[in-house]
C-alpha cells in the first residue's frame, strides 16, 4: 500500500508505450484466451466475475513475439481480467473496433489514428497525456500498437516502447440479450525499461513490478465499465467492510487459480458509501485472494500492525505502536516513496483491531491519509492456507502538495487498492519462501 502511488503512475504509462513509427509486423497472434483456465467457458468465467471487475493470473508460458531481439521464446505470465457489460456483443463490438473512438473511452488517450491498415490488420498511433501538478512526472507520448481483429478478438503488438516487449488480447463473448462478457489478457516485459521515467521509477520501486499487471488490467476494463454500467453505491457504516460472498465450489476455482499461477486473484467490488462524522465518502474496495502452501500459523505474523514495515523496510522508515486496549493498537507510520526523480514523504495513523486470530482490519485515523480502510483474514484450507485482504484507499483533497498530485492520475481511488493487495500478498510470499 505504501509503494504503490507510483504504479498509479505505471499503470497507466504500460496500458498506453510510446513508439517509432513502422510498418505492419508479419505476426501470427498464439496468445493465452481468458477462458483457457475456465475449460473455454464463457459462463463459468461470466459466473465468477458477476457484478465486479475480477482480475487473474495465468501459469507461466512460453511466449515468441516478432519484435524480441533473440528468436528464443521467453517465459512470461499473462494476466486476464473480466467485466461484464448490459450492452450486446454487437455493441461491443462496435465500440471496440472503433479505435478513433479510444480517445473519448480510456482517459489521458487524447487522440487515435490509423496509421496504416492491410485487411483484418491495424497500425494505430495514440496520443497519450497524462499532466500532473509535478512536471517531472508528466507523460505525454505518442502510441502506436499493431491490431490483429479476429471474430471476437482484438490481438495487440506492442513495437518500440520505454516498454519494449509486450502483447494483448481483448476478447468479448455472448451471454445473452443485453449481456456479454468483455475480457482483456496481457503481458508486458518490465525487467528491460527503456524510457527515463520508467527506468528511473522502476530502479527506484521495484516492488511496484508486482502490482502493475493487476493495475493495467484494472484501468483498462473500469473505462468500460464506468461508460456502459450505471453507477450506484451501496451505504455502509463506517465500521463495515463490504463482504464477496462464494460458495464453496468457486472458493475452490479461487484457490486452485492463485495456486497454479503463484498469483493473487482479485475482485474490484462496486462503489460503496461510507459514513465519516457527518459526511459520507465513495470508495471502491478491492478484495483479493492468494494461496499459500503454508498453515495459518506461518501467515499469522502478517496481519500484525508492524507487519508492512517488514515488507517495505525502503518506504516506511519509522512505526510506532501504541497499545488502545486488549484488541486495539494505534500505529503511526513515517513513509518516504522515492520515484527515483523525486521523493513523496508522508506520515499517517491507522488503528489495528483483531476481532479473532485469524482477521484483523484497519482504518486511518489521523495523519495524510484520511481515507484507508482494509481488513485481513486467513482461511485455512485442507493444505495450505487462503489469504484475503479487502481494501480501499483514497487521497482527500486537502492532502499534502505532493500526495495531492496523485490525485491527477485516472482512478486514484481505485487502482492504489487492487495494486497494493497484490503487493502486499506477494511480499509475504517472498518472505515465507
Amino acid at each position: 500500500m505504501k509503494s504503490l502511488k507510483s504504479c498509479l503512475l505505471l499503470c497507466l504509462c504500460t496500458t498506453y508505450i510510446p513508439f517509432s513509427w513502422a510498418k505492419i509486423i508479419p505476426w501470427t497472434p498464439t496468445l493465452p484466451s481468458s477462458i483457457d483456465v475456465f475449460s473455454g467457458s464463457p459462463q463459468q468465467l461470466a459466473d465468477l466475475t458477476d457484478d465486479r471487475l475480477f482480475i487473474y493470473a495465468h501459469p507461466r508460458q512460453s511466449l515468441q513475439l516478432p519484435t524480441f531481439k533473440q528468436t528464443a521464446a521467453q517465459s512470461v505470465q499473462f494476466y486476464s481480467s473480466a467485466v461484464v457489460l448490459p450492452i450486446t456483443e454487437a455493441q461491443v463490438k462496435k465500440h471496440l473496433l472503433n479505435y478513433q473512438g479510444y480517445a473519448g473511452l480510456f482517459p489521458a488517450l487524447k487522440s487515435a489514428q490509423i496509421l496504416e491498415s492491410r485487411g483484418h490488420i491495424q497500425q494505430v498511433r495514440y496520443q497519450v497525456h497524462i499532466p500532473t501538478p509535478i512536471p517531472v512526472l508528466n507523460f505525454k507520448e505518442n502510441v502506436v500498437m499493431q491490431h490483429h481483429v479476429s471474430e471476437n478478438s482484438i490481438e495487440t503488438l506492442i513495437v518500440d516502447a520505454p516498454i519494449p516487449y509486450g502483447a494483448g488480447r481483448l476478447e468479448w463473448f455472448a451471454l445473452g440479450a443485453n449481456k456479454t462478457l468483455v475480457t482483456v489478457t496481457q503481458w508486458g516485459d518490465l525487467n528491460q525499461p527503456k524510457g527515463f521515467l520508467f527506468s528511473k521509477i522502476l530502479n527506484a520501486l521495484p516492488e511496484a513490478k508486482l502490482g502493475i499487471p493487476a493495475g493495467t488490467n484494472a484501468f483498462l476494463l473500469e473505462a468500460l465499465q464506468q461508460r456502459f454500467k450505471s453507477q450506484s453505491s451501496i451505504p455502509l457504516s463506517a465500521s463495515q467492510i463490504p463482504q464477496v460472498h462464494f460458495n464453496t465450489g468457486q472458493i475452490q476455482k479461487i484457490t486452485q487459480l492463485s495456486q497454479q499461477s503463484a498469483q493473487p486473484v482479485s475482485f474490484i467490488l462496486p462503489a460503496c458509501q461510507l459514513k465519516y462524522g457527518q459526511t459520507s465518502e465513495n470508495m471502491r474496495f478491492s478484495s483479493s485472494f492468494h494461496y499459500y502452501p503454508q498453515p495459518v500459523q506461518k501467515l499469522q505474523p502478517w496481519l500484525a500492525a508492524d507487519a508492512s514495515q517488514q515488507l517495505f523496510p525502503r518506504q516506511i522508515r519509522k512505526v510506532e505502536l501504541n497499545p488502545v486496549n486488549r484488541q486495539q493498537m494505534d500505529a503511526n507510520y513515517k513513509v518516504s516513496v522515492g520515484l527515483g526523480v523525486i521523493q513523496i514523504p508522508f506520515d499517517f495513523k491507522l488503528r489495528y483491531q483483531q476481532p479473532s486470530p485469524l482477521q484483523s482490519q484497519f482504518d486511518a485515523i489521523g495523519g495524510d491519509l484520511k481515507f484507508v480502510k482494509a481488513g485481513m483474514k486467513l482461511l485455512p484450507q485442507a493444505h495450505g492456507t487462503l489469504f484475503q485482504m479487502t481494501s480501499s484507499m483514497k487521497i482527500h483533497d486537502q492532502a499534502p502538495f505532493l500526495l495531492r498530485s496523485m490525485r491527477s492520475m485516472p482512478y486514484h481511488d481505485i487502482l492504489p487498492a487492487v495494486g497494493a493487495n497484490t503487493v502486499y500478498a506477494l511480499k509475504v510470499q517472498q518472505k515465507l519462501k
